[in-house]
């Protein structure tokens, strides 16, 4: 569990007149903190050498932490308000004898966000929205610490600098900055804070006698840690143009929409690299669309001299129009607004940053109102994602593959901040589904355990009252409750399972199992008298393309079989012994209600629901990778559904309510990518690895070889699809647990198979991390012959499985093997 500790500090906000609340009567409004800024100061002076300097630091909503102008950190990472998390810090390196400061920026929402979710209970009543905490002290020989508490020796300024009053969407609320009304140096030692409020205590009496309302009763340290930053330059200036300026609209994003590119004419631009000096006129603007050379995480930063009451708007995305601009991502209708800010500038030489991050690639530029010359220094992007490290490597004899499995790796590395995001673009939020595929390429590609352990407690925080977990969290859709995916809640199961056979954290079989238990219990309710699941409500979803998905479906049906045994396994590791015996009969039950009702004898495959013709790669790919089908009929199905002649790419989240015909005697729904990694599951376990690196070849690789350093959500682009989605990466796990043959056989890696499939390769090599350390498998096929060397981490076994030759024990070390005949490999 994540640690608690007893709280000293308190909670501090802007001055608003905080009271003692009647019974169910809101003292402060949230909507009146709505987009709000404020600026925090605490200065004190040091005279003995501090020994240690330590903070823990939270927000609700977002903050970024300063010492003497250093920034030190950004939090706090996304949590359930049940759970408020605080980041810690140590504040000894930015320490010096004499005057320091400690200074925070603050952000609250009054908005669900992707991440965010607004407090509930009596905080909201009492204090609405708001707030900015942080505990600290300062040690010195003399063992008496100073302490650096928010409190009321702490001072705050709203900030005037940012415009309110601003459209928002799921990602936050687009940037209307002055840098005019920024109190320049607020948060450096010398800046003269006396004419700031004394900030704001959140406390007021309980009910009856009980304790105070305080924000965030209970709260936990941050598990996971601190993002990565690094500045990276702007590859290159795609364009340099004119545009003629729009008429006012309250979404800068509109303006980019009007004012297409032209050639230079009334307005100059000296240079056609870094640095730029820029004159306009009255009614002209100056447009610069640039490239970062692939899709980057961050906030984009900008270095200028400017004339007093220049306008800089910026707007990114992933992808140009045909006209050079860039397309502007409209996200998802009624939840998003077009990303698109504003910053006014000051006289003079000045660096500002966006306070969120995004994903893109390209962004553009227009500079206004720069009669006076504007010098553009730089365009950088402060890049941002979690932690990890390419313990994982993979190279063959086929080099796109290689390049495959590089930008799965990437693809989910962009993925990974503060949570498993769907994607950096469009939405990035926690999606259990994309997490199940997400966590495996981890695995193999890095090896981090505590993202998943995070995401797998988030997501079982969210469990509702009748057992469903929703399907994604936490956040405005976990809060709203206006639509759920129930084959998400298997996922969950599924990736608990996955996460401590990977791993080794056996603990959190038991704190999950009751989690387990009710979501099993839920999907019980749907149970007919045949042992299928039928009419489960709300979005059954299974993939990204036209399947039917009425009554009795049968990639929902064989993956409540993959869940129920997952279930057991996990529940024999919390000592549940009559629960995992439960589930396995209860998957017997419907493993024999799929075999029995939604076979197609005459045709060799499982239609998609019960009395349907439609026949699916997604069905069939479950029936065999969840262990479902009898092995006699896996020729026939898959051949079938590997018949690139028959498959059919159906569309993808259109609100259009039938099935779009087809000849579903002949004809087969191709799975999207999301998909691609249970028929991927289902082609390695029938032996059939060949031809799932040509699968790999033709779909992934066909994106490598157009230059594509990321993979998109479906195989189809729309406007609306995000180009780097980690539920994509799917090869990277593939091509190290089949190609290099790895796979956990005892949690964490106690013991481990190593079964190499050459598929028509000459040569592969690579390591799969493991909590004892990397497993370094290298395997060739020279003069006929085989050979692989195996080295095998301490405190580990492995099992070695290679054809022709008996199943041979590895103890740790290096070891070599050799099939004279490298047929029979």
């Amino acid at each position: 569990m994540t640690p608690y500790w007893q709280r000293r500090a308190e909670w501090v906000w802007r001055q608003r007149g905080v009271h003692a609340i009647p019974f169910g009567v809101p003292g402060l409004s949230a909507a009146d903190e709505q987009n709000r800024y404020v600026y925090f100061r605490r200065a004190f002076t040091l005279e003995p050498t501090p020994q240690t300097a330590s903070a823990l630091v939270s927000a609700d909503g977002r903050y970024q932490l300063y010492v003497n102008g250093h920034l030190v950190g950004r939090g706090p990472a996304r949590c359930h308000p049940a759970q408020q998390q605080a980041d810690p810090y140590d504040l000894l390196p930015y320490l010096q004898p004499g005057n320091n400061v400690i200074a925070a920026l603050a952000h609250s929402y009054d908005k669900l966000t992707a991440w965010y979710e607004l407090p509930g209970w009596e905080h909201s009543l009492a204090f609405g929205c708001g707030g900015f905490f942080l505990e600290g002290a300062i040690t010195f020989a003399s063992g008496i610490p100073f302490l650096l508490d928010t409190g009321e020796t702490w001072r705050c300024l709203e900030s005037p600098a940012w415009e309110r009053d601003v459209p928002s969407g799921s990602v936050g609320f687009t940037e209307r900055y002055d840098a005019r009304r920024e109190p320049v140096g607020w948060n450096t030692i010398d800046f003269d804070d006396s004419g700031w409020d004394t900030a704001e205590v959140l406390r007021v009496p309980g009910r009856q006698f009980a304790a105070d309302i305080v924000p965030f009763p209970m709260m936990v340290l941050r598990d996971i840690p601190p993002l990565r930053e690094s500045l990276a330059s702007c590859e290159s200036i795609l364009r340099i143009a004119e545009v003629t300026d729009a008429p006012p609209a309250g979404n800068i994003a509109t303006l980019f929409d009007h004012e297409p590119l032209a050639a230079l004419s009334a307005c100059s631009v000296v240079g056609n690299a870094f640095p730029l000096t820029i004159t306009t006129i009255p009614g002209r603007s100056v447009s610069l669309v640039l490239d970062f050379g692939r899709i980057v995480t961050g906030r984009l930063r900008f270095t200028v001299d400017a004339p007093d009451g220049a306008v800089l708007d910026f707007t990114h995305s992933e992808r140009l129009r045909e006209d050079g601009r860039v397309l502007i991502h409209q996200g998802i209708p009624n939840f998003d607004t077009p990303q698109a800010h504003r910053v006014t500038l000051r006289a003079g030489y000045q660096t500002w940053e966006a306070f969120e991050w995004a994903g893109f690639r390209y962004a553009q530029i227009t500079l206004r109102h720069c009669e006076r010359p504007l010098s553009l220094h730089a365009v950088e992007v402060n890049q941002t994602g979690y932690p990890v490290e390419a313990h994982g490597q993979f190279a063959c004899s086929d080099e796109l593959l290689n390049r495959v499995w590089q930008v799965g790796a990437n693809t989910v590395r962009l993925c990974m901040h503060d949570a498993y995001v769907d994607c950096p673009s469009r939405e990035q939020r926690q999606y259990m589904g994309d997490a199940y595929v997400q966590t495996q390429v981890n695995y193999a590609a890095f090896g981090d355990a505590d993202l998943a352990a995070r995401l797998l407690r988030q997501i079982a925080a969210s469990q509702l009252t009748d057992g469903l977990v929703m399907m994604c969290a936490p956040g405005d859709f976990a809060r709203l409750q206006f639509l759920n995916i129930p084959d998400f809640t298997l996922y969950w199961i599924m990736t608990l399972e996955r996460y401590i056979q990977f791993t080794g954290d056996t603990a959190l079989a038991r704190e999950m199992f009751p989690v387990i238990f009710r979501a099993v219990g839920w999907f019980e309710r749907f149970l007919n008298p045949d042992g299928l699941l039928t009419d489960v409500p709300h979005w059954v979803f299974v993939d990204w393309a036209e399947l039917d998905k009425n009554g009795q479906v049968t990639a929902l049906n064989a993956q409540f079989v993959a869940a129920l045994v997952a279930a057991a396994q996990v529940s024999r590791l919390a000592d549940q012994e009559h629960e995992a015996a439960r589930y396995e009969a209860l998957a017997a039950q419907v493993t024999a209600g799929i075999n029995h009702m939604l076979w197609d004898e005459v045709r060799g495959v499982y239609v998609d629901a019960r009395g349907s013709r439609r026949v699916s790669q997604q069905a069939n790919a479950a029936a065999i990778a969840f262990g479902v089908a009898p092995v006699e009929r896996w020729p026939r199905m898959l051949d079938a559904i590997m018949d690139e002649s028959r498959l059919v790419l159906t569309r993808t989240g259109e609100e259009i309510p039938d099935l779009v015909p087809f000849n579903e005697e002949q004809q087969i729904v191709m799975a999207q990518p999301f998909y691609g990694h249970h028929l991927h599951r289902a082609l390695a376990q029938a032996g059939r690895v060949t031809a799932l690196l040509d699968h790999i070849r033709r779909r992934w690789g066909a994106l490598v070889a157009a230059g594509d350093d990321t993979f998109p959500e479906t195989w189809q682009i729309s406007e609306l699809t995000s180009l780097c989605h980690g539920w994509s990466a799917t090869p990277t796990f593939d091509l190290s647990t089949e190609v290099l043959g790895i796979t956990p056989l005892t949690p964490g890696f106690t013991r481990f198979r190593v079964a190499p499939q050459p598929a028509g390769l000459t040569w592969a090599r690579g390591t799969f991390p493991t909590p004892h350390g990397a497993i370094a498998v290298d395997w060739r096929i020279a003069d006929g012959a085989f050979t692989l060397t195996l080295t095998v981490p301490e405190d580990t076994e492995a099992e070695v499985a290679l054809a022709g030759l008996p199943v041979t024990t590895a103890a740790p070390g290096t070891h070599e093997f050799c099939i004279e005949d490298a047929n029979h490999a």
